[in-house]
């Protein structure tokens, strides 16, 4: 076999096992190396495009074996996003070895700076798919990764580059081999290893008090239950009755439901209107102790929301999903491709296009302050972060992630709630609608969860912790940065190329 193809092929798999087999995170730290070795011997190829072309690849195959899975729910929906994705994914590659060539210096740099400001704009624009980050790939082993506290994933991804770097240059070096070079490797290893197993410990601070709650997993297939318009009322009704059952026992502070629990579009002008809503307020006013949360679609005259509905007065208060997911929820760049939204993508029977406008961080109640997040939402580390408060509270995501069967999408999904645990010190009540739901505390530990296509209830009691992190004060500030230094990095490549055409015209 060609040997750029191996070295393509072999950091395409060893990237895309921590994707579907969380286990195996640690594969992250080594699978760039094959790319590195890759690019080197391609940096002055006679085809400038040749390394783009393998590292598409090797790019295909990390989408691929990351969420395949999405092919469960719409098989051209995710063919358009690994392709895509993988396209931009090796554009960046080829921008970086690019760099380095222009400007004669070590790839690290160019890495760094170019890879995480992608990164970062890669969950701000309209194709927003940050599923890949780096960082990602410790999310199920919050042990390793308490640090996020102070930089979010984008930290876990400056981590992995160092380090596959480091080994990439030991290794390259062998001749010219230096225990610096070990002293440093393990040094980058081990201090942030080193914090965490403090950080883990020592007690939560900043608790404020607790409270119970309990949520309601009602386990409908999405495909033939869920969104069955006749089946609307009877599900909401045993929905009702089971909240009922678990208000009459003892009464938590807080119950939850899953996303999309009441289908029919809720007029937020006129609640009342809505006869589910109607009903909820009933439940409300027989159990005046206990706070609501379901997820629900609603409606401001002609736009639609996939939202969360907090019910502990008598005014309800509603949060709009702002993170939608492309060609699915939302086309993308609507400004200009509006016209093709009723072109979007259906899932599972159904299918819209939802606005994303959104006035509410989070909810109030009792002095408490309830974040929202709802099903994609949880990826955007930055997004959660930011709508952080100080007083005293906790986070509640509301998600539907039957969609992808028994599939490593729905556990992955679900062990990115525990990296945005760590990254905001609050606790995480996660409530999904076949599963996993689940109750996990400041560190990312799980502290109870509900098995998989399941119907049942769970109920505990929360901590509430105040205050923010480093993170949740300055947002992605790594990403940030390195976006901007990337352009003006990119912007100095261009002037730097014309001018070299220019001297060679002269001579």
């Amino acid at each position: 076999m060609n040997k750029n193809i191996l070295l393509a092929l072999s950091s395409g798999i060893l990237l895309g096992i921590p994707f579907c087999i969380p286990s195996l995170f640690f594969l992250i730290i080594f699978a760039w190396i094959p790319l590195l070795f890759l690019e080197e011997r391609l940096k002055e190829h006679h085809n400038p495009y040749l390394l783009f072309n393998y590292t598409f690849l090797s790019f295909t195959i990390w989408n691929v074996m990351a969420y395949w899975w999405v092919a469960q729910a719409h098989f051209l929906g995710v063919t358009l996003i690994i392709l895509i994705n993988s396209m931009l994914l090796a554009l960046i590659f080829w921008l970086i070895s690019k760099a380095r060539q222009t400007l004669h210096i070590s790839i690290l740099l160019p890495f760094l700076i170019i890879w995480l400001g992608f990164e970062y704009f890669h969950t701000q624009w309209d194709l927003a798919w940050p599923w890949l980050n780096l960082g990602n790939a410790f999310a199920s082993t919050p042990s390793w990764i308490q640090w996020y506290e102070y930089t979010g994933t984008r930290g876990g991804s400056l981590w992995v580059i160092l380090i596959n770097y480091c080994v990439f240059e030991i290794i390259r070096r062998e001749k010219d081999f230096r225990y610096s070079q070990v002293f440093i490797l393990l040094i980058l290893f081990g201090i942030p290893l080193l914090y965490s197993s403090f950080k883990n410990d020592i007690k939560s601070e900043n608790i404020s008090g607790n409270r119970t709650f309990a949520l309601i997993q009602p386990n409908l297939d999405p495909y033939t239950e869920k969104f069955v318009p006749e089946n609307q009322a009877i599900h909401f009704n045993e929905f009702i009755g089971l909240a009922d059952s678990v208000c009459k026992t003892f009464q938590p502070d807080y119950l939850f439901g899953p996303e999309t629990l009441i289908l029919q579009a809720i007029n937020e002008k006129q609640p009342f209107s809505s006869i589910y809503f109607q009903q909820l307020v009933s439940l409300k006013e027989k159990y005046p102790k206990t706070n609501f949360l379901i997820g629900v679609h609603s409606k401001i005259d002609d736009e639609s929301f996939n939202s969360a509905l907090f019910i502990s007065n008598s005014i309800p208060q509603f949060y709009h999903k702002t993170k939608l997911v492309p060609m699915f929820e939302r086309i993308p760049f609507d400004k200009y491709l509006g016209f093709l939204n009723k072109y979007s993508l259906e899932i599972g029977g159904y299918n819209g296009t939802y606005s994303s406008r959104n006035e509410t961080d989070y909810f109030m109640a009792d002095s408490t302050a309830i974040v929202p997040v709802v099903c994609f939402e949880s990826i955007f580390g930055d997004y959660c972060a930011k709508r952080i408060p100080e007083t005293a509270g906790f986070i509640c995501m509301i998600t539907n992630d039957g969609w992808w069967k028994n599939t490593p999408g729905y556990l992955h999904h679900f062990n990115f709630s525990r990296i945005r645990a760590i990254e905001t010190r609050r606790d995480y009540i996660r409530v999904a609608n076949n599963g996993i739901s689940a109750h996990i505390n400041s560190k990312g530990t799980i502290i109870a969860k509900t098995s998989w296509w399941n119907k049942t209830i769970l109920s505990g009691n929360l901590s509430l912790l105040s205050g923010k992190t480093f993170y949740s004060e300055h947002g992605d500030y790594i990403g940030r940065t390195c976006l901007f230094f990337a352009i003006l990095l990119l912007i100095f490549v261009k002037i730097r190329t014309y001018t070299h055409r220019l001297s060679g015209r002269k001579f």
